[in-house]
């Protein structure tokens, strides 16, 4: 299932308000989005609305505000984003690549979550989070300041058996909206229900923050997370790519 464009657009912005960049600018309709290099998501261009520029000088222009910054020029493409733009970028020699499904889902009626969902993230959490994602030290400073910059009530997830980490996540309530990021499970522990349960326990948080539906995004090929989803209710909505600029000259 494909959502109306407005819906994709909904959700989009839910997304960019639930993980936000240190920087945005507008310009002629596309929003450009700058976090210290962590994350496409926060660190590309979201086409919004269509060009009135020519797309050539508009494009030059958006590379040399990343290249400012020291990062490529990416454009984040969805349904719902401005029309033709997709090949008109593969005529450029944009490649493609960060295929990523947008699952959603009617919130369920909370059923007592497994396991406890906190209004804060402890030291653990950040430590057992950075660790199961493999996020080193070079880049965590980035990572961090992203979720230090959420000023949405935000539920955050960890799983510890013994003293070992063995899952994470966070969810993020906007509105009707709760959307959750980052669930991962160590690799020795997945297959065994942690991942439902913990993603069960997210949404139970959101529902108690007053949100109606969840989302989450997913790489496309992750197809044993794709079916957990699948089996938890969640529907596929849109997908999303990305398009990055070739070398300059």
């Amino acid at each position: 299932m494909t959502l109306p464009f407005a819906r994709i657009a909904e959700i989009e912005a839910a997304t960019y308000r639930c993980w936000p960049a240190a920087e945005v600018v507008e310009y002629d309709g596309w929003q450009l989005r700058y976090a210290d290099g962590f994350s496409r998501r926060a660190n590309s261009v979201y086409p919004a609305a269509p060009s009135t520029l020519d797309l050539g000088l508009k494009l030059d222009w958006c590379r040399s505000w990343y290249a400012e910054r020291g990062l490529d020029l990416v454009v984040r493409q969805t349904p719902a984003t401005e029309p033709g733009l997709d090949d008109v970028l593969a005529e450029r020699g944009f490649t493609e690549e960060g295929r990523t499904d947008v699952m959603a889902m009617q919130l369920p009626v909370a059923d007592g979550p497994p396991y406890l969902i906190t209004g804060a993230p402890s030291a653990l959490w950040w430590e057992a989070m950075a660790e199961l994602w493999g996020i080193g030290a070079d880049r965590r400073e980035a990572w961090r300041a992203i979720i230090d910059r959420i000023d949405l009530p935000g539920g955050y997830g960890l799983v510890i058996d013994g003293n070992v980490p063995t899952a994470a996540g966070l969810a993020v309530a906007d509105g009707p909206w709760v959307g959750l990021f980052e669930v991962v499970v160590a690799d020795q522990w997945r297959r065994r229900g942690i991942g439902r349960d913990l993603t069960r326990s997210l949404m139970a948080w959101g529902k108690s923050q007053g949100a109606q539906q969840a989302f989450l995004q997913v790489v496309a090929q992750n197809l044993p997370a794709i079916e957990m989803y699948l089996r938890l209710g969640f529907t596929r909505t849109y997908g999303y790519w990305y398009r990055r600029a070739p070398e300059a000259g």
